[in-house]
């Protein structure tokens, strides 16, 4: 039977002129933009959605909707791609996660489109300005249609939206799929939206992190690194992003802050974004500390899972000493001190990695002085 619903979406394939797309990976090709209304015809690829038509179609299991991932389905998705199983693609890790908190609410062939139109109407604007020969054409490019008003953008300019900055209220402030619908974002969404469309031009960009911030990093003309502060959408020097959050020379030299992350670690860090939308959910639990663990072995450095990871064993020591003192047990149980172990551990490495607290309200300062000296220039 399987071997038959095979042939058959083979057929509706060729009929449907499937050559517009990868299948294994629902990536564009050759510019080209899929209708929604033809993938609804890919009945077997309906049903699993990333999943290339020469797996066995029992390696996914199926769900009411095909894009609606459980949990461990988006941790199991994202794990693949670090894995080296499936393509590193970061668009996908980012839609994915997203997904998974929106209970299935996008989709990933409109999700993907927005992307391949805006990056066609910005390779347009690259040849008509002439300047496809230069390497950084594409960021220029994409600053351009970000930060400054044109026909590429209907005049309206990406903005940083100041409310619930840090997605404590609303955890889908922090999502691209926000920035595509309102130009509104934070230092999350909006670093995450131009590295996709900087990935969709093939224009290196990298992001990189700071205290409870994310930027982009890209190499200029000269082959020197460029910070692209997408908070004001002005550059910034490495000595101004150092002084202005008062960076440890530590956690420079450690890697925590200001290194250009690889694509295997931005992907990493989604599973990160997929381990924080669960606990706001579901709390802390097994999942959120595996979660942690994979984004630390592909990602050692990432400070914001090891603190995720922190918080989530000494949760676990404090639920252990809970479930003791109800049971009667007065001394600390062998689990007990192996958690308690691994979190003094953890304080260790968090402190020997240069990591200094930056408290939100400090940080949301900053963000306010950096818009101020935007209004000023």
């Amino acid at each position: 039977m399987k071997n038959v619903l095979f042939i058959i979406a083979l057929i509706i394939l060729t009929c449907a002129g499937a050559t517009a797309f990868f299948v294994s990976g629902g990536k564009v090709e050759k510019n080209k933009i899929i209708k929604t209304s033809n993938l609804r015809k890919l009945s077997l690829q309906s049903v699993y959605p990333y999943q290339a038509l020469d797996e066995p179609a029992d390696t996914l299991t199926p769900s009411k909707n095909s894009n609606n991932y459980t949990y461990s389905q988006a941790y199991l998705q994202c794990l693949e791609m670090l894995e080296g199983k499936r393509p590193l693609d970061f668009k996908r890790a980012v839609f994915i996660y997203e997904n998974t908190y929106l209970k299935g609410t996008l989709n990933y062939i409109e999700f993907s489109n927005h992307f391949t139109k805006v990056a066609q109407d910005l390779k347009d604007f690259i040849n008509k300005k002439g300047i496809a020969s230069y390497k950084t054409s594409g960021q220029y490019a994409i600053f351009s249609y970000m930060f400054e008003p044109s026909y590429l953008n209907n005049q309206q300019i990406f903005k940083y939206d100041f409310n619930d900055f840090m997605g404590n209220k609303d955890w889908t402030n922090m999502f691209v799929s926000k920035v595509m619908k309102t130009k509104t974002g934070n230092c999350h969404g909006l670093p995450y939206y131009y590295k996709i469309l900087s990935n969709e031009l093939k224009a290196e960009s990298f992001l990189a992190m700071a205290p409870n911030h994310m930027y982009i990093k890209h190499i200029d003309e000269k082959g020197k690194w460029v910070n692209i502060e997408l908070t004001n959408g002005h550059l910034s020097s490495d000595a101004w992003m150092i002084s202005s959050m008062g960076i440890s020379a530590e956690a420079i030299k450690k890697g925590i802050y200001m290194d250009a992350l690889s694509e295997k670690q931005s992907i990493a860090l989604c599973l990160w974004d997929l381990a924080e939308g669960y606990q706001k959910e579901n709390g802390y639990d097994d999942f959120v500390l595996k979660c942690c663990n994979t984004v630390i072995k592909y990602y050692p450095t990432c400070i914001t899972a090891i603190l995720s990871k922190r918080n989530c064993i000494q949760f676990m020591g404090k639920k252990l000493q809970a479930d003791a003192k109800k049971k009667g047990i007065k001394k600390d149980t062998p689990e007990m001190m192996a958690t308690f172990k691994e979190f003094k551990a953890l304080e260790k490495q968090i402190e020997q990695l240069g990591y200094r607290e930056m408290p939100q309200d400090l940080y949301e300062d900053w963000i306010k002085s950096v818009k101020e000296d935007k209004n000023k220039n």
